[in-house]
């Protein structure tokens, strides 16, 4: 337990950081805020070498085991999203305290495009699956993944329902990494998913400012 709590208290302590934050920065410069909270774990991580690119390349190179998993796990990525698209226009009187990120020009749009499509599927993978999910018994695991997918939820949401619809979006990561035991499944699942939802925001916001 004391080597579980060694491991995710520094990136605990930056998420606290950063949920606070949203509360006293305007929201203009959340896009800052929000960088440098990804920006922060992905040092921590390299650090401790919790995360290596080596290895994640290595596994993108493993065959088509690997990439079945993925793909997978993408789609269950997928179905939970619109799920929670489905959930939140039927009732649309409710609010899921989305953490907004301005990209209104050629910096921020930039900074918007790591922190949402790169950096969440490392950083994210590697804290709230890989450190925080424990498999210690059947107990633990249990409670070590809600744990783990309400502390994701509540990195994007600051209300109840919308840490609720954010919770659906980590099940099927979780799912996956509980399953394969291997963290670059689910981070390519979840880069994946990021590129094909935010990179099409990307484009069309390039658009727009051309």
């Amino acid at each position: 337990m004391s080597t579980y709590i060694r491991k995710n208290i520094i990136p605990i302590i930056i998420e606290t950081v950063f949920i606070l934050s949203c509360f006293i920065v305007p929201k203009e410069y959340v896009i800052y805020t929000n960088f440098l909270f990804y920006l922060s774990l992905l040092v921590y991580f390299c650090i401790t070498k919790d995360f290596s690119l080596k290895e994640w390349l290595k596994n993108m190179k493993s065959g088509k085991q690997f990439w079945k998993q993925v793909m997978i796990t993408v789609l269950f990525f997928i179905a939970a999203f619109i799920f929670t698209i489905i959930l939140e226009n039927s009732f649309p009187n409710f609010s899921t305290g989305s953490i907004g990120l301005r990209r209104d020009n050629w910096p921020t749009l930039i900074l918007f495009a790591i922190s949402t499509i790169l950096l969440p599927a490392i950083t994210e993978e590697t804290f709230y699956r890989k450190n925080m999910i424990s498999f210690q018994s059947k107990g633990m695991l249990l409670i070590t993944t809600l744990l783990s997918m309400f502390l994701y939820a509540l990195e994007h949401s600051l209300t109840v329902w919308g840490i609720f619809l954010t919770m659906i979006w980590a099940l099927p990561l979780s799912i996956s990494y509980i399953k394969t035991k291997n963290i670059y499944v689910p981070m390519t699942a979840h880069f994946i998913g990021n590129l094909l939802g935010n990179g099409i925001d990307v484009i069309f916001t390039v658009i727009s400012m051309i």
